[in-house]
């Protein structure tokens, strides 16, 4: 195997000739590396990145394996541990299982592919890890989708999977669940970036508008064609189109949409002129389009062409723990395009958020945060705060009274710590920044805004 392609895997054991044979039989498809004592193994994990796996005697001087495999996992959760033991009789299998939960247990009297296996397993799930944090990061950096909840790792797996191909895609979802973020990410990633994205809703009322946006007309061929109009379809060749609530459209347009989508072309609304094209569709809709397809609402033909891959975009109350991530993001975001301040959303404000359903979904969140940032004068929100604006009843309104005092008490903390980074880092804003976990241009408007003299 290619040494570039090869995990890193570390070898425990304090007997040098375990040691060897271990070296011998991972060499060739693993980068090893060794270490002889539960302090080395700390070590070597504290100062080597990217070791997929640990596989580790437990009886050893010093250090045993259990409480080294205990630190590991303070140091890197996601680092899987095999215990590799000659003794089982001085260690309750069973017990340790329990207790320590390693990633595998294989004792050395065993056949060698039990471990071998066992390390192939291991060092799959640590790619897994890898991948997830990557896909996590990667669609919050370049698309703006925010999420580490189960629900949107699934969702972003299929981003990646549907992006290279021309397969056509389907997102269901809520309103306001972000689906034009879906959209927007599997474009990017597509070989078709280069070319056009073209974005149109379905949702309107004239059959006339629908179809001129989509296939063109030409001037004269109905009421109000004062000009030649090149459609979507058109404009859009060798690149995207995504037609949002595509559950809309009308049974004449769909049988023309179903027309380019078996043939690729269409003709322009007042001419005999055939158009070819070569678009990828997306399209979404919140309506349950199999339901419409049994009311003979919705042709069961264009349904299967359309169904493709389906994305499910899960509702907010379906990704809870994404909540108090989405609340920082957005408020951070907004105090710095807004030139304002930071502000603090404490925990009974995220409390209360948590416990609402958010019929709206993230993007009635995202209006909330902002709305609550916009209204307050204080630079924490509380509880109460968010009670009060969605409408609730509020067990806090007596306590509102504290709340400056709370205030000023949360302001003249972040003041002492903001003063005390700056004076460790000797004055450097991106270092006391760094130091603080915020970003330098929020710890630049809370210097101004506590009048901190630098």
């Amino acid at each position: 195997m290619d040494s570039d392609n090869k995990h890193k895997i570390l070898l425990v054991d304090d007997d040098s000739l375990a040691l060897e044979a271990l070296e011998a039989l991972f060499d060739d498809d693993y980068i090893v590396i060794a270490a002889s004592s539960g302090a080395e193994v700390i070590e070597k994990v504290e100062s080597i990145e990217n070791i997929a796996a640990v596989i580790m005697d437990i009886k050893m001087p010093g250090m045993d394996g259990i409480t080294a495999a205990r630190k590991i996992r303070s140091i890197s959760p996601i680092l899987p541990v095999i215990f590799h033991t000659g003794y089982p009789g001085d260690y309750d299998e069973d017990e340790i299982d329990e207790n320590e939960k390693p990633f595998g247990y294989v004792q050395k009297a065993g056949p060698t592919s039990r471990l071998i296996r066992a390390v192939r397993n291991a060092v799959e799930a640590y790619k897994a890890h890898v991948d997830i944090k990557e896909l996590t990061r990667q669609a919050q950096s370049a698309y703006g989708i925010i999420g580490q909840s189960e629900p949107m790792i699934k969702v972003f797996q299929l981003i990646r999977k549907t992006a290279s191909t021309d397969t056509k895609v389907m997102i269901l979802g809520e309103t306001g669940t972000g689906k034009e973020l879906i959209v927007r990410a599997i474009y990017n990633l597509s070989p078709r970036h280069e070319n056009r994205l073209v974005i149109f809703n379905c949702n309107h009322k004239s059959i006339d508008l629908v179809e001129s946006e989509l296939f063109g007309h030409k001037k004269g061929s109905f009421t109000g064609a004062v000009n030649d109009r090149v459609g979507l379809f058109e404009y859009a060749d060798k690149g995207t189109i995504f037609l949002d609530e595509i559950g809309d459209l009308d049974i004449t347009t769909q049988a023309k949409l179903l027309r380019v989508l078996e043939t690729g072309e269409f003709s322009i609304i007042g001419s005999s002129e055939t158009v070819t094209t070569d678009v990828r569709l997306i399209c979404a809709t919140h309506k349950n389009l199999s339901q419409m397809v049994a009311e003979g609402k919705f042709r069961e033909d264009l349904y299967y062409r359309l169904k493709g891959i389906q994305i499910v975009l899960p509702s907010l109350k379906e990704r809870k723990e994404d909540i108090p991530l989405l609340i920082n993001k957005f408020a951070d975001r907004f105090t710095v395009e807004s030139d304002r301040s930071p502000v603090y959303f404490d925990k009974s404000a995220i409390n209360v958020m948590l416990d609402y359903d958010w019929p709206g979904n993230v993007r009635q969140l995202l209006d909330t945060v902002e709305s609550l940032i916009t209204l307050s004068d204080s630079d924490i929100i509380i509880g109460a705060d968010v009670e009060q604006y969605l409408g609730l009843d509020s067990s806090h309104q007596a306590e509102l009274s504290g709340k400056e005092n709370l205030s000023q008490r949360v302001r003249q903390f972040r003041k002492n710590c903001i003063i005390e980074a700056l004076h460790e880092t000797g004055n450097v804003i991106n270092s006391a920044a760094r130091l603080l976990g915020v970003d330098p241009a929020n710890l630049r408007k809370w210097i101004k805004n506590y009048n901190i003299q630098i």
